[in-house]
This record gives C-alpha cells, structure tokens and sequence, in this order.
C-alpha cells in the first residue's frame, strides 16, 4: 500500500511539473496564431472601410429610405450583383432554396414524392413513377395528368416551380389531384413525401444486341451505377453499346472522368487550366477497363448536352473510342465549385476550364458530332405560347427517332464488318 501510495504521489509530482510546461506550448502556439492572423489574414484598412461603408449604406437605406424596403433582399441583390460582376455566365448566387435543390441534384437524392413529370402544353404530365415510391404505394400511374397540388392550380407554371411545390421534407404530405386521361376520373391522393432516389441510368437491349444506355445526368451514385449497368448487359450479351447523353445537363466532372476511364486502358481524359489549379496533374486513363475496345460505341448529344457530358462524349471520340452523332453540344467547358455561405446560401464559381486529348477546348465550341443527324430548325420567337411549345417538342421528338436510327445503323455496320 505505502509503495502504491507512492508511486502516485510521484506521478501526481510528474503531472504538476509538466503542467507549466503544457500551458507555455499552448500559449505559444495562440500567439503564433495570433502573429500569423495579424499579418496575413488580417483586413486591410481599405477592406475595413469598404465593409463599414457597405454596412453604413445599407444602414441608411434601411433606414431613411422614402418607402418600406426588405433588408434580406438588400443584402441578396448585393450578393448576386458582386458575383454578376465577374462577367461570367456560371459564376452565380444561390440562394438557400436553390442551394438546397443544388444538393439534392448532386446527392441524386430528395424529399418528394416519386414521380418524374414532365410539361405538355398546358398539361404537368407524370411520365414515370418511381418503384416504390409514395406514389407508386398510392396508386398514382403514368400517364396521369396533375391538375392541383394542395389545392393550387398547377396547369401552365414553369416546371422548375411545380417540381419545387411537390418536393419538400421526407415525413411532410402533399395533396395531388390528377385527372386519368383513359377514365377521365378526377382522383385525389394524400401524400407523405419520402427520400426518393430518381433513375439515373436505364438501359435496354436493342435489335442485333445493341445496348442503349440513357444518362440522365452526373451525379454521386452515376459511375457506380453505370458499371453495374454495363456489367449487366454484357452479360446478357451485348455487343455494342448507345450512350445517350441528349439533355444531360452535366454534373460532377469526377464522375465522367470515372466513366471515361471505364472505356480507356490509357491516354488523357481532361487537364485543367486556371489560376488555383495550375499544379494540378493531366488526369490520365488507368489500365484496365470495363467495356472492351472490340465492343463498339456510338454516343448521342444535341444542343441541351452539357459540361460532364461532353467530357464523356469528347473524351471517347478523341481517342476513337466512340462515335459521336447528333447536333453541336453546348460548349460548357467550365469547372465550377460550389461554396456555402454562413446563412446557408452559396456561390457558384468558374475555378477553372478543361481540355481534352488533343487539345481540344469545350468552352464555347462543344462538341461536333461525327455525324450531323436532327439539326432543328430555327424556333418561333414566342416559346411560350403553347401551340408554339408543341411545336418544338414535336420536331425535338422526330430529331430524336433520328439520331438513335443512325446510331444504330453505324453499329449494325460495324458489326458486320468485324
């Protein structure tokens, strides 16, 4: 016991002559802290006074202004207007909504109800609904045309706001009224929104086992489940492979440079060239592949193919891995990142631009196709008059039938001479 008693009391003695030693290390490393903060990270007084004038502008305006004026929107409009003022048509603010709906198209995932819709005039018509989803439990099919959500008329309102009112917080319900076309019933259904995963890819064996594979955009889960895909279809037998990549907007650049490596035992997929990122490495292919090179690919854009798309459609083509046909790509060559704010709204900025093998530059030239098919003709000047909308859904529709002929033709061909 006198022994134990002891040893503690010496290491009780060891602990207190460590404790100054412990308190100088940590009061050294605050001032190196300090010193560090003070020179370099410390405002400017030109940057000092810029923020008190900002703050004193919108003090007064607050204040002393002839009418009522909204100090959120104050603050919003100074926002928006500063990264406006870089000139560059990504570079965007974002406020908390449209931070939130850039999450939710980045996870692949949101709260809502499980139905793809889609615009037909003056129609919101359910194109597809989602296995096992809160509309699919309630019985909701598609074909369906939504007429009201919680009671609101939704006919004629932009897209984008009526997949804003049906999404919303998992475990939150929603009225949807729809009219069946086949019945022309008018069915009222209570919803209680879930996480819902939209399809991302979707396949199908064609004639001649030629494989389309449909890419609705990039997002986390997009190469994980693309190779599951291929995966699966080789093994059913396919012998060629579409990738249509019409109306892919884009998403993450990380996750087309993964699905261009997929094709590619070698070679450059893209370098980058900005300010912040000039000590970044080309991004080069790795060894090994999962679609191999005897396996023929032909992939399909038009005018709506954007950003990470292009970097897959660019990329095969560049090194003859795939034949590209359809119509001239957007041309967003830009690698932009998104930046949270403290209140939860964000900014979008351009960090840097790519190339491709080649040389190729996306920014402002796209991609040309290998083969032009589906070009449209010029649109009436009112879009949004609905017979004018029709208009360009139907030739869009008929370009479409187009361009995936022609690829399947160039296929057939290839088929047959190997």
């Amino acid at each position: 016991m006198a022994n134990d008693l002891e040893a503690r009391a010496h290491g009780l003695g060891r602990r207190h002559t460590k404790l100054p030693v412990l308190t100088w290390t940590l009061l050294g490393l605050l001032f190196i802290w300090l010193v560090v903060w003070f020179f370099f990270q410390r405002p400017t007084t030109e940057e000092r006074l810029q923020v008190a004038s900002f703050a004193r502008a919108l003090r007064e305006i607050e204040g002393t202004y002839v009418a009522e004026v909204d100090r959120e929107a104050l603050y919003r409009a100074a926002m928006a207007s500063m990264v406006r003022s870089l000139g560059d048509k990504y570079s965007t603010y974002l406020s908390p909504a449209q931070m939130q709906r850039v999450g939710e198209e980045t996870r692949g995932e949101f709260g809502g109800i499980g139905v793809l819709i889609s615009p037909r005039t003056d129609r919101v018509l359910i194109e597809d609904v989602l296995p096992d989803g809160p509309a699919e439990r309630a019985g909701l099919e598609p074909g369906d045309v939504i007429t009201r959500v919680d009671g609101a008329e939704v006919a004629g309102l932009p897209l984008e706001e009526v997949v804003s009112i049906l999404r919303g917080e998992p475990g939150t319900q929603v009225v949807v009224t729809v009219s069946r076309p086949d019945t022309e019933e008018s069915l009222t259904f209570t919803l209680e929104r879930d996480k819902v995963r939209a399809p991302n890819i979707r396949w199908e064996i064609l004639e001649d086992q030629i494989a389309l594979l449909r890419v609705r955009t990039f997002d986390r889960h997009t190469a994980g489940d693309l190779r599951k895909a291929l995966d699966e279809m080789l093994d059913q037998g396919a012998a060629a492979l579409i990738i249509d990549l019409r109306g892919n907007s884009g998403g993450l650049v990380k996750q087309a440079v993964l699905v261009c490596d997929m094709f590619l035992e070698e070679g450059l997929i893209l370098a980058l060239d900005g300010r912040t990122v000039q000590d970044e490495p080309p991004v080069e292919a790795k060894p090994g592949v999962a679609v191999e090179r005897r396996v023929p690919v032909a992939v399909l854009v038009d005018r709506w193919t954007a950003s990470a798309a292009e970097i897959l459609a660019g990329t095969l083509q560049a090194h003859g891995r795939a034949t590209v046909v359809g119509t001239r790509t957007v041309g967003k060559g830009a690698v932009t990142s998104v930046l949270e704010m403290p209140d939860e709204s964000g900014v979008m900025l351009t960090v840097a631009h790519y190339r491709l093998e080649g040389g190729l530059v996306i920014e402002g030239n796209g991609v040309q196709p290998d083969v032009v098919v589906g070009e449209l003709p010029e649109p009436p000047q009112d879009l949004k008059r609905p017979e004018a909308l029709q208009w360009l859904r139907e030739k869009r529709a008929a370009a479409r039938e187009q361009q995936l002929a022609k690829a399947v033709e160039i296929l057939k061909e290839r088929l047959a001479r190997e």
